[in-house]
């Protein structure tokens, strides 16, 4: 059992029961238990109640299998705001549920019982956050069964944004973390996406919470406390010697977790002795308050809890996706992330998730419209989503669009994208993703790079049209700039285009001492950017060229082709970067000098390719900021700028007036803005694929969660992830389109099924066009496949709708109509002689008016044969007592009547073939359709293509006609055999494709 608060012993049954609010006989859950509320902590905010823990989930004691408990899912429900989800496992004994009392306050809460039990609090750092805290009863020193304690390790991974792993330092601490064995089955159980043709693991390390080891009792260790502090507690670093095996513990934890951190802690008792104190805080060890402060400071600053896709999630779809998941163990199915939230989200309209975040702080659309229609409800309005600490800047408001124009909302002030943290730690700013994403035009993505005190925030401000604010400066010699900053703002020359600049913090400064964080910055910058700008002060000399030596390193921090079969050696990996590389700008500041070379003049450009010139006989390491810088980007201009002003000793230069800035610097400031804003080409993907918002902010996640990693970020995985990402989300967007434009067009029942069909196939032209624009890399139609069957089931649930419409409105006319008759019936008024006439002369002038209704659908003849044959029974016994037929006449009477409905029968027959034979015909129509809409698209892609590869080959060209120049025969032979194997590629001919065979 974990080791509580209480006097050194467990809490009575009787407590725990009511507790968890459940009925006399526990382990039975009821829908109508009610846990009991506190009072609101002091720093609780208006929408989020303190309360004692309850059962969340228990084992069922016969079958051992997992249920949920209601009462507990309801509490959940009503939390509105962004959850923090801290989950706490590990074996028993070692004091977890101590550790998640510390973390809430409490001198007492959770009890030692089974199952996971969830306690939920004002978050005590972050008022727009609910914290939730996940306690997990103990796993035993020997193996024995273990499916159920698998399964809530699950749900404990599945459920929290950091996830504590609990130990005792026991002999070798290795073993401790190796002891966790049931990380193994995640990878099996636990998929991002269906049917995933590559390795899992990368996805889910995308999507899965921080990894916390909480190492109790541990004697004193002054130098690995050093390199814990040193390296911000990264678990790595701890390790006591690498793990070979792939399936071991440790190795799973080091290649599914993003975020893998290391706290020790002593002995809390103030004796130094073993086992949780049951005295008040005050008396705990010092030490052991410190690292507990440590611990908690960390664990609380975290982001909230996200799912695929970085969207962040209240209680209510928490609660949903438990149940999910539980449902889905309990069968032994695997849990398909993207598929189940993707799910949830289409059938959630109060979510928080799936909806783009509304900087403005607005609440989703549909929750927007539920408050207002129930003002009475006293249930608290959704605040927006702030992950941030309250101390960080406020988030941006969205400048509202001029009427009439095709530009969103732009941002009226940057934001920070990927945050720097202390200890050289990446992390995105989950606010501003939600804002990035939610910009669904193509982007056109500058980025600018330096030595920092080098003025790149202004020149960025000045790519904005911005004289005052924007980007901040710094007024000292420190690095002002942290992480990278984003600023979205509509195009100012091509409209439906999004201006994304990209501010990174200043590279080499002197406090930072870790180059290593610098390179991994300047990596980022040219994986998300389209033209990087690098900003540099005085001439191009050598001494400027060490400076970016942050080039010679991209080999090491990016890879173009994932490893493993059929990947590329370093040469020809590196050889691929001028195809998918930004195009390079040099602005040089303060350049003092003339642009004259050998007594003529020169231009900008000749500078730069003179300053880059290689020369036989420098040193190599000399040489190599050129030859990389040259082969990696090969589209390349510059840009000199004059100092600002005369005397530039103030302390900002944005506090200059324009009139004190020099008619040179601000002509060339314009010339430098104006070719960035007409040459920086959209931001696309390898294969030509437009780069939307959406999809810039789906790699900076892929991008920074790989470095978190410790991985190199890969341009090839990330966008076989993005691809199967982007192409789910694709079909989900055309079936929305399908169902939107049948909203808008149709009118139930039709005259006809040809009607019908040619309804269907212009909302899937429709649809089929939304997922083109949307879809890329679907080599072999998967998606597409995914998508035709889906639309093909639209159209028979759509021909059913229409049969049922058109049969409800023929049965309501023939009731109507034939009400009277049916009066006549009960009276007894065709049973006299001649009756039998009079029926057939009254049921026929029914029919004859039923026809005459318009708008009957397709059923009619069918509905009508039904309804006559429902009437034989009655017809027959007319005949039978109309005394004024003789038994010939009777005779011929039913004759007729069989003949004619034989006749009606067979007319049904073929009404039914001509049905079958035009669905078969739009069936392929629809063939036809997809083939086409995908022959263009290859035509298109391909066109893309072939234009990447064309100016990729114009700019190895350029370089061999400069290396020929400089006397580098053998890497021009390199570079020649490089353009060969892209010309075979340019002629290799397009494999045939078939979305249906």
């Amino acid at each position: 059992m974990d080791l509580t608060l209480l006097q050194g012993g467990e809490e009575s049954a009787e407590k725990v029961k009511a507790k968890a609010s459940l009925p006399p006989a526990r382990g039975h859950f009821s829908a109508c238990c009610t846990p009991t509320l506190l009072q609101p902590a002091p720093c609780s905010g208006p929408h989020t109640e303190a309360m004692e823990p309850v059962c969340l989930v228990e084992p069922v004691p016969s079958s051992g299998a997992l249920r949920v408990n209601p009462a507990a899912l309801g509490l959940l429900r009503g939390l509105t705001r962004p959850l923090h989800v801290l989950a706490v496992f590990g074996p028993r004994g070692t004091g977890k549920s101590f550790l998640m009392d510390r973390l809430a306050g409490q001198g007492e809460g959770f009890p030692c019982s089974p199952g996971i039990w969830v306690w939920c609090l004002p978050h005590p750092t972050q008022p727009d956050q609910a914290l939730v805290l996940l306690d997990t009863e103990g796993f035993p020193e020997q193996e024995g069964d273990n499916t159920k304690l698998s399964q809530l390790f699950l749900l404990n991974v599945l459920l929290s944004s950091v996830l504590v792993y609990n130990t005792r330092s026991e002999g070798d601490p290795q073993r401790q973390l190796d002891r966790l064995t049931y990380v193994r089955d995640l990878p099996r159980v636990v998929q991002v996406l269906d049917e995933c043709s590559w390795e899992n693991s990368f996805l889910l390390s995308s999507v899965l919470p921080n990894f916390v080891w909480c190492l109790r009792d541990v004697a004193p260790d002054p130098c690995l406390d050093e390199v814990l502090k040193a390296t911000g507690h990264e678990l790595d670093s701890a390790l006591s010697s690498p793990q070979d095996l792939e399936d071991s513990p440790s190795s799973c934890v080091q290649r599914l977790f993003p975020c893998r951190k290391l706290f020790r802690f002593c002995s809390p008792r103030a004796d130094g002795g073993h086992g949780e104190p049951p005295s008040p805080a005050d008396q705990l060890h010092p030490t052991f308050q410190e690292q507990m402060g440590r611990f908690k400071d960390y664990v609380l600053s975290q982001n909230p809890k996200t799912v695929v896709g970085n969207r962040v999630v209240d209680g209510a779809f928490l609660a949903d996706f438990l149940e999910r998941v539980v449902d889905l163990l309990s069968r032994d199915k695997p849990v398909l992330l993207s598929e189940l939230c993707n799910d949830l989200q289409q059938e959630g309209d109060d979510y928080s998730v799936g909806y783009p975040m509304d900087p403005t702080g607005g609440a989703p659309p549909r929750r927007a419209a539920a408050s207002v229609a129930q003002p009475s409800v006293p249930e608290p309005k959704r605040e927006r989503v702030v992950p941030l600490q309250a101390s960080r800047p406020a988030p941006p408001v969205l400048a509202q669009a001029a009427p009439g124009t095709a530009q969103p909302g732009a941002m009226e002030e940057p934001l920070c994208l990927i945050e720097n943290w202390s200890g050289g730690e990446l992390q995105l700013n989950q606010r501003a993703l939600d804002l990035l994403q939610s910009f669904r035009q193509p982007v056109v993505v500058v980025a600018i790079a330096g030595l920092y005190r080098t003025g790149k925030s202004y020149l960025l401000n000045r790519l904005a049209g911005k004289d005052r604010g924007g980007f901040s400066l710094g007024a000292t010699v420190q690095s002002h700039t942290k992480g990278i900053w984003m600023w979205c703002l509509p195009h100012p020359h091509r409209a439906g285009h999004t201006l994304v600049l990209l501010d990174t913090e200043g590279l080499g400064d002197v406090e930072k001492g870790d180059t290593k964080n610098d390179a991994w910055i300047f990596a980022l910058a040219v994986l998300l950017s389209g033209t990087l700008v690098y900003n540099s002060l005085g001439t191009i000399d050598q001494c400027a060229l060490e400076q970016l030596h942050y080039v010679t390193e991209l080999t090491e921090r990016i890879k173009v082709k994932a490893a493993g079969e059929g990947g590329q050696q370093e040469g020809e990996d590196s050889a691929e970067f001028v195809r998918f590389f930004p195009a390079f700008v040099w602005a040089v500041r303060d350049f003092t000098l003339q642009l004259k070379l050998d007594g003529r003049e020169i231009t900008e450009d000749e500078y730069l390719e003179n300053a880059l010139k290689r020369r036989e006989g420098q040193p190599e390491k000399l040489d190599l900021p050129k030859k990389y810088l040259r082969q990696y980007f090969p589209s390349r201009k510059c840009f000199v700028f004059d100092r600002p002003a005369p005397r530039h000793d103030l302390p900002r230069l944005d506090e200059l007036p324009e009139a004190a800035l020099s008619p040179e610097f601000l002509e060339q400031a314009q010339r430098f803005c104006s070719h960035v804003h007409q040459h920086a080409g959209t931001k696309t993907l390898p294969g030509g694929h437009v780069v939307t918002g959406t999809l810039l902010g789906t790699l900076a996640v892929t991008y920074v969660d790989a470095i978190r990693s410790g991985a190199v970020p890969c341009m090839e995985s990330a966008v076989l992830a993005l691809a199967q990402i982007e192409n789910s989300a694709a079909v989900g967007e055309a079936v929305a389109v399908y169902e939107e434009q049948l909203a808008r067009r149709a009118a139930l029942p039709t005259e006809s099924v040809q009607e019908l069909l040619e309804l269907h196939a212009q909302c899937e032209q429709e649809a089929l066009r939304a997922f083109m624009a949307r879809a890329f890399k679907d080599e072999e139609q998967q998606y597409q496949w995914q998508l035709k069957d889906k639309l093909d089931s639209k159209r028979s649930e759509l021909c059913h709708r229409n049969e049922l419409a058109s049969s409800d409105r023929c049965t309501a006319v023939l009731m109507e109509l034939s009400q009277e008759l049916e009066e006549r019936v009960c009276e007894g008024s065709y049973s006299v002689p001649g009756g039998y006439q009079r029926l057939l002369d009254d049921q026929q002038e029914m029919v004859e008016k039923y026809q005459l209704v318009p708008g009957k659908g397709i059923m009619a003849a069918e509905v009508l044969q039904q309804f006559l044959k429902s009437k034989e029974m009655v017809a027959q016994a007319v005949l039978q007592t109309d005394q004024s037929l003789t038994d010939r006449q009777r005779e011929i009477e039913e004759e007729r009547t069989r003949a004619e409905a034989a006749e009606r029968e067979a007319q049904l027959c073929q009404e039914m073939q001509t049905r079958t034979e035009q669905l078969l015909k739009d069936q392929e129509r629809s063939h036809e359709e997809h083939v086409r809409q995908l022959t263009a698209k290859m035509e298109e892609d391909r066109r893309q293509l072939l234009a990447e590869q064309q100016r990729a080959l114009a700019l190895k060209l350029q370089e061999q006609e400069r290396l020929l120049r400089e006397g580098f025969r053998g890497e021009v032979a390199q570079l020649e055999q490089q353009m060969q194997n892209l010309r075979r590629e340019m002629s290799r001919p397009q494999r045939s494709r078939c979305v249906v065979c």
